[in-house]
């Protein structure tokens, strides 16, 4: 089957003048036109580093800026949900990943309906089952083997779903191992203030609910590193607190980002040092989050606040290497290689239509889920 778009984005840059030949979902040739060219552009589908699908009936419904304080109104708007939401949810926000372009997702779950849902609309990627235990350090044991059965029924992973919110034994117990683990890590001011001083709100809920505090004088992502979580094979998911030494660390430990900017700006987090991660050599991929933070479901926006964000540090990176990290970065940061149109590539293609464009920032910029659909590559 040949296939004759105006444009195919190779290695994060819109490449005009090529078509390419698929035969069985498998790429056999990309080359120069032979016939005249179509009004579309073809480009890998795109990956989801970071997303919590079952959060989707939250959009627009939470209204804190503050991330302790957001974090409070989620989980007490969890307790008014039923099963039967979560399921209704997660299905909404994986149908809604698939329309915007999405194939392959890295999501965190808490409450069981996430891999039913993404099965039910060919999505692919890991689920991270969220493990959490300084509401109860006393109970630690029961809280992972409750964990480890809602593994069992999603095929997910049991991980740790932030440095805050699992006791040090919990941590240094998921830690062990070769499995690929995802963690929140150094995501908001109140993270750092907890390491660093051992004082503000986390400091706070963590003494009220009896969890010791971890030892002052670090950083969250220098206490994952003595925990033992750092290692290839581990994502840490937002970064915006990162430290230069953390981002060396991070290098020299082989661990993967996940860069999710609308969910960081809506929280008011600080704005991820994306530029200098990518300079040490860090695969980078962007996550759309959850919809009850970042809003609409759709890959063009969260690149459009990538590049903002960038700039907002003075740290600009580019719309190549924007693309790189929604689509063939992120792939191989979650294990996935090859992730590109070129032959013998399997990656599920994306169209991209009604749009004129001559290089990766028309499309980011001018484009929305609506201009996507899937191309047949049989």
């Amino acid at each position: 089957m040949i296939h004759r778009p105006a444009g195919i984005v190779i290695g994060g840059d819109l490449h005009l003048g090529l078509e390419f030949i698929t035969s069985e979902g498998v790429v056999e040739e990309v080359r120069p036109h032979t016939g005249l060219p179509e009004p579309w552009f073809a480009s890998p589908a795109f990956v989801n580093a970071h997303s919590h699908l079952e959060y989707r009936g939250m959009q627009g419904q939470l209204k804190e800026t503050d991330f302790f304080e957001w974090i409070g109104a989620i989980v007490r708007a969890k307790g008014e949900q039923t099963p039967e939401q979560v399921q209704a949810d997660s299905l909404l926000a994986a149908q809604e990943n698939r329309a915007t372009g999405v194939a392959l997702i890295a999501e965190h779950s808490d409450r069981p309906g996430s891999r039913a849902a993404m099965d039910s609309v060919g999505l692919e990627g890991p689920i991270f089952q969220e493990v959490i235990t300084f509401l109860d350090p006393a109970g630690r044991q029961e809280r992972l083997a409750h964990v480890a059965e809602k593994a069992r029924l999603q095929a997910a992973t049991p991980s740790p779903h932030a440095t805050y919110s699992v006791d040090k034994h919990s941590l240094t117990e998921l830690s062990q191992g070769e499995a690929f683990l995802s963690t929140h890590a150094a995501e908001s001011p109140a993270e750092t203030e907890l390491f660093s001083h051992g004082t503000g709100p986390f400091a706070e809920l963590l003494e009220s609910h009896n969890s010791a505090l971890p030892q002052a004088g670090q950083t969250p992502i220098e206490y994952l590193n003595r925990i033992g979580f750092l290692k290839p094979g581990r994502q840490l998911v937002h970064c915006c607190d990162a430290t230069e030494q953390d981002i060396e660390l991070m290098a020299a430990k082989g661990v993967v980002a996940a860069h999710c900017p609308r969910s960081n700006q809506a929280l008011t987090c600080t704005p991820a040092p994306i530029r200098r991660i990518l300079e040490a050599g860090i695969p980078v991929g962007l996550g759309l989050d959850s919809a009850a933070s970042s809003g609409q479901i759709s890959m063009f926006a969260e690149m459009r606040s990538a590049f903002r964000a960038s700039c907002s540090r003075r740290e600009p990176i580019t719309y190549s290497q924007i693309w790189q990290m929604a689509t063939e970065m992120g792939a191989a940061s979650l294990g996935r290689d090859n992730w590109s149109i070129q032959a013998g590539s399997t990656a599920p293609i994306i169209r991209i239509s009604g749009v004129d464009a001559i290089d990766v920032e028309d499309l980011i910029e001018s484009c929305s889920p609506e201009n996507v659909s899937w191309l047949d590559t049989a």
